[in-house]
């Protein structure tokens, strides 16, 4: 269909913008420290490479498009929930079996473009036919890997059972908690850009506009929880009273 190749397409596009290259380019120097920091612990290692690869295009890409939703803590407490779920156990027998190398050396691109894509198409509600289609696509694959890794379980049972088995069963675990403090940094930078651009079209009051993020910024700071109560409950009406702005974003910024 022509209108789902025109989404893929700009969804393309979108994802080598400026703003995301900037991203990316954080996203290695974190990455970076985070498995050196792995590294030098010895719980990681090149053999460890193909595993680390595969969690990056299937859990973090995601997670970091996904920042976005986040509106408290309770959305970071769910994602590490989700990463101990029974469900973990399938993604685990799957990535632990290895198809030919040159299976692998196809497919691996593949995937990643289909799940990245996937994970992007999902921010805007106009792509859901590019949604529907990928995830299907996605689903199909997944159900094939999972049919030949239970076979290759049930032949190799004794070799599944080790110390080893484990350390590769914990690993995705591991770098998904590593990598939730960048998740938070970026959904809080995120909400902050987005909510000040909003705040120079509410008046044309510029000294008003810079105390008010001034205050925003002081009273939130890295609260998350805090930030988004004073994006819920301000009123731009504040800009042409006498009301006094610090006690007012103060207020705002407590629970209810």
């Amino acid at each position: 269909m022509k209108s789902m190749r025109t989404s893929i397409w700009g969804l393309i596009k979108m994802l080598f913008q400026k703003s995301f290259l900037k991203i990316y380019a954080i996203l290695g120097m974190y990455l970076f420290l985070m498995f050196y920091a792995l590294y030098k612990v010895k719980f990681w290692d090149l053999a460890y490479l193909k595993d680390s690869l595969l969690w990056l295009f299937t859990v973090g890409f995601v997670l970091m498009f996904k920042s976005v939703e986040a509106k408290n803590f309770t959305y970071f407490k769910n994602i590490l929930r989700e990463s101990l779920k029974w469900t973990v156990l399938f993604e685990f027998i799957i990535n632990f079996y290895s198809f030919s190398l040159i299976t692998e050396f196809i497919m691996l691109p593949v995937l990643v473009f289909i799940a990245t894509t996937q994970a992007f198409s999902e921010l805007d509600k106009t792509n859901i036919q590019v949604t529907k289609l990928l995830t299907n696509i996605l689903s199909i694959i997944g159900f094939v890997f999972l049919g030949f890794s239970i076979y290759k379980t049930i032949i190799g049972f004794e070799t599944f059972f080790s110390f080893t088995t484990l350390r590769i069963f914990i690993f995705p675990i591991v770098l998904t908690t590593l990598f939730l403090p960048f998740i938070y940094f970026l959904s809080l930078f995120s909400i902050y850009e987005s909510y000040f651009v909003r705040l120079d079209f509410m008046t044309v009051k510029k000294e008003e506009v810079k105390t008010v993020k001034k205050l925003i910024r002081r009273r939130a700071n890295f609260n998350i929880n805090k930030l988004n109560r004073i994006i819920t409950n301000f009123d731009k009406r504040v800009f042409y009273d006498n009301t006094n702005l610090d006690v007012y974003i103060k207020n705002i910024s407590r629970k209810e």
